[in-house]
């Protein structure tokens, strides 16, 4: 997953990737580590089960990297020979509105179950959520540009 990272970087640095796109994955991602921290925070000083909180990340994570990460559309500019945020499509309002259910869903369902702890565990799955679309969206960078780049 790292070299995801380096080739996001190689590419910044060559020019072949908006700087727009830079700017918003590394935005959500300074989100999520910020969220990340909030929770691991409140789990070491309020006694939110560690095994929930992980458990609830990882669901994020996944759900992120594979369902919420399509919001954000990654293509590749003919003209400019540059991978660039594309205009959402209606996948992506979709997208929204099931994240938007998804996290109002989780909501009355901890707030029901777990009343101290609740604000916790949404956050938890809101920091996985978020760092699973950061990653979803470098792994679209690198599939827009391999498939471009190297199929010439």
């Amino acid at each position: 997953m790292l070299h995801l990272f380096r080739e996001v970087a190689i590419l910044h640095q060559e020019g072949k990737i908006h700087r727009a796109l830079i700017i918003r994955v590394g935005i959500l991602f300074v989100i999520s580590i910020i969220i990340a921290g909030i929770v691991w925070f409140n789990v070491w000083v309020r006694d939110v089960s560690v095994i929930n909180t992980l458990s609830l990340q990882a669901v994020g994570f996944i759900l992120g990297l594979y369902v919420f990460s399509r919001m954000n559309i990654v293509n590749w500019n003919e003209k400019d020979e540059i991978v660039q945020a594309g205009k959402m499509d209606t996948l992506g309002y979709i997208t929204i509105v099931l994240y938007i259910v998804f996290e109002i869903g989780l909501r009355t369902l901890f707030n029901d179950f777990y009343p101290l702890g609740a604000t916790v565990l949404i956050l938890a799955v809101i920091s996985g959520t978020l760092i699973g679309r950061t990653f979803g969206i470098i792994m679209d960078i690198h599939r827009v540009f391999k498939l471009n780049h190297f199929s010439k």
